[in-house]
């Protein structure tokens, strides 16, 4: 009797150990958290008039979120020419080195235009 009580608990016990330990329901899920890889840049401009216009450039994805007066416009870069316009064509957004101006272009409107801030710079007398 004791060596049927002890065959059948060695084989309970093979049975068991042969049995996954992990449950396959209850598997664990990793999250990964996104990183943003994109340069992004944010700056604020004000007109002459106070008003003010925040311009944030997307350099990865070659585009810029223009805020005005409450709203935002979305703009992509064009191919033939060094400005961002939306994807209905109705509005342009141009900025060189010292202004910036966005427009609407069916109506030939400036919406908003303003020279940013130049760096003071004085040169040295040689």
């Amino acid at each position: 009797m004791k060596n049927f009580f002890l065959g059948f608990f060695i084989i309970l016990t093979l049975s068991a150990c042969t049995h996954s330990a992990k449950d396959p329901d209850t598997a664990t899920v990793k999250q990964e958290t996104p990183t943003s890889q994109d340069d992004i840049t944010k700056v604020t401009v004000a007109d002459r008039h106070g008003d003010e216009m925040e311009i944030i450039t997307n350099s990865t994805k070659n585009t810029v979120v223009v805020r005005l007066n409450g709203q935002s416009y979305e703009l992509k870069k064009n191919i033939e020419n060094p400005s961002f316009s939306t994807e209905d064509n109705k509005y342009q957004f141009t900025e060189t080195k010292y202004e910036v101006t966005f427009l609407k272009k069916d109506a030939d409107m400036v919406l908003f235009h303003a020279k940013k801030d130049q760096p003071t710079k004085k040169m040295a007398l040689q």
